[in-house]
């Protein structure tokens, strides 16, 4: 089981988003929350859509051929 590039990057933008939340102006901590739930949404569908890739994949290799 191996996680790519594109959940990796949304994972690091949301990381970074947090913690730039203390040096953030107050009015604006909502813009900072808003982009990392949304940048944590989009890594976790990325993820959840590569791990269901990778086991369609596993399934057709076990899969013997049709004669």
């Amino acid at each position: 089981m191996r996680i790519g590039r594109r959940p990796l990057f949304f994972l690091g933008t949301a990381a970074v988003c947090i913690a730039l939340l203390p040096v953030s102006p107050e009015e604006f901590l909502w813009v900072n929350l808003a982009c990392a739930g949304l940048a944590m949404f989009w890594a976790l569908l990325l993820a959840i859509e590569e791990l269901a890739a990778d086991r369609r994949a596993r399934s057709r290799r076990e899969r013997p051929e049709p004669r």
